[in-house]
């Protein structure tokens, strides 16, 4: 694939810029990298993509929480967790995390709501099956394609600025 520029922005603004930039730059490769939740804030872009049969590759790295926010409530407010888990579910009685929960295994299952727009889809849950998922994507060159890539529920970010503090104060490590 050919390099390409990157943009940063706020949750939510990835699908429709890289439906933007690769609609402006049709001759270049567009990658759209997004968390399971930003990927939901504009996720009806897929429509749009799917009717200009816009060849853009969405990925969505799913931990299954809203990450950044579930990060922060780890690193800065002593693991109170509160509203980021996306898979809960009443009956889980609050374990998000916990291997015999009855929460679903996906919320939403990407591959299905791809499919549901008449998109693509794959999931990658195991490292030596994401040459196969890029190579199924860069051959899709009839719409829209989503990766998932399944990731651990707890995986962070970094770096990251501590609320209240500067840029030049962000953590690295």
């Amino acid at each position: 694939m050919n390099c390409c520029p990157t943009v940063l922005g706020t949750m939510g603004y990835g699908i429709p810029a890289g439906l933007g930039a690769k609609m402006g730059n049709p001759d270049k490769d567009v990658l759209v990298i997004s968390g399971d939740g930003g990927a939901q804030m504009n996720i009806q872009e897929m429509a749009t993509a799917v009717v200009y049969e816009v060849p853009l590759i969405i990925i969505i790295l799913n931990n299954g929480y809203l990450g950044n926010v579930r990060q922060w409530q780890e690193m800065f407010y002593n693991k109170r967790y509160s509203s980021t888990c996306l898979l809960y579910r009443k009956s889980c009685g609050g374990a998000c995390g916990d291997p015999d929960r009855t929460c679903p295994e996906y919320t939403p299952d990407f591959v299905m709501l791809a499919e549901s727009y008449g998109a693509k889809g794959i999931r990658v849950k195991q490292a030596e099956d994401i040459k196969r998922a890029f190579y199924f994507a860069k051959n899709n060159v009839s719409g829209p394609i989503i990766i998932e890539f399944i990731i651990e529920h707890e995986e962070n970010v970094l770096p990251i600025v501590p609320p209240g503090n500067a840029i030049s104060e962000m953590i690295i490590k």
